[in-house]
């Protein structure tokens, strides 16, 4: 830099008008950029230095428009790069988006200490590396953690995929970036099905149809994994219901119609128990079919588990049809014909691993 430059940056970080140090620091930034690719490193260190010194006594508006001018430079000057993204959020949001001056190190500074929007910010990145994405699913609120998925340029590890899909199967907020995740794992996809809405469980059987018998297999060996190491102990109530169905099943009794005597008779956990074992699938995926009131869902299983038109409509009317149920039931009907049996055969495989480590 010629001397008069070097003058002006020394004159900024001098004076004490701050009139005068915001037309300096206006002067400074285009001097910034005019030397880019030509700066020594002393000089860009130097830069560095007195722009932390004069940032530090400015005002946020001020602050804002040079995280702004600065963010998406590709020799962004680091310290203060890392001043702006440890600020208020109006001021560091563009810094956390989009600079390439900050490290992993800093980053994971943010996340761990600022707040949710800070994180969200991160997350939103071209690029998040897979300990970072950790660092977000840790801390992050679902909001941040719903970016973090719908980011193509994010790495998101097993565990971490393991930590969203449990979060996902309690806040819809969550449903359409973990199905639409285009690296998420096909056991974990599955385990999404009873819970989201129709356009997406579609979206789920597609992408089982087209996968090939290894990668279905594969996918099912991790479910049974982690699912064998997941599974709770029943209380008593739940151990005299899965007995008595035991009992039906091993004398051969129990079937459809017994479904609809034991529900009702108001005995619910016998229902539940029963239901779950004709359609082999675990209790607590039947559980919540019937808590939702969830025709789609009701109408899949029985379907899969070849159980009779008029009894599944029966079924349906008894346990989700609510209080016009009866009027429903032709509606109930159309629905479980609408159902394609080998595409609810292929998503039921999934489920039905759930049952095996129960």
């Amino acid at each position: 830099m010629t001397q008069s430059r070097f003058a002006k940056l020394i004159d900024l970080a001098r004076t004490p008008d701050s009139g005068v140090r915001r037309e300096l620091l206006r002067e400074v930034t285009d001097l910034f950029f005019e030397t880019s690719g030509s700066r020594s490193g002393r000089e860009t260190a130097l830069f560095d230095d007195v722009l932390q010194l004069v940032a530090a006594e400015m005002q946020d508006g001020v602050l804002a428009e040079l995280a702004q001018v600065f963010a998406n430079a590709d020799d962004a000057p680091v310290g203060l790069m890392r001043d702006l993204a440890n600020h208020s959020f109006e001021i560091a949001g563009p810094v956390l988006k989009n600079s390439k001056a900050l490290d992993e190190g800093t980053l994971l500074q943010i996340v761990n200490y600022q707040s949710q929007s800070h994180i969200k910010a991160v997350a939103q990145r071209e690029t998040v590396s897979e300990s970072l994405s950790d660092a977000i699913v840790r801390f992050g609120d679902d909001h941040a953690l719903d970016a973090l998925l719908r980011n193509d340029g994010a790495e998101v590890s097993r565990t971490s995929m393991e930590a969203a899909v449990d979060r996902a199967r309690r806040n819809e907020l969550l449903h359409e970036s973990v199905v639409k995740r285009r690296d998420i794992p096909l056991d974990l996809l599955n385990e999404m099905y009873f819970v989201v809405e129709a356009r997406l469980r579609d979206q789920i059987l597609d992408r089982n149809a087209s996968v090939d018998p290894a990668t279905l297999d594969a996918a099912l060996a991790k479910a049974r994994a982690k699912l064998n190491s997941s599974v709770g102990a029943m209380d008593s109530e739940a151990k005299n219901a899965m007995a008595f169905i035991q009992n039906k099943k091993n004398n051969g009794e129990l079937n459809a119609r017994l479904l609809v005597s034991l529900y009702r008779e108001a005995k619910r956990m016998h229902f539940l128990y029963g239901l779950a074992e004709i359609t082999n699938l675990d209790n607590e995926t039947v559980s919540s079919i019937l808590e939702r009131k969830d025709i789609d869902g009701l109408a899949m299983i029985c379907r899969a588990s070849n159980i009779e038109r008029p009894l599944f409509v029966t079924l349906a009317v008894l346990a989700c049809g609510g209080e016009e149920a009866m009027d429903r039931a032709e509606e109930f009907g159309k629905l479980y014909n609408a159902v394609p049996i080998e595409a609810a055969q292929r998503a039921l495989r999934f489920m039905k691993v759930r049952k095996a480590a129960a």
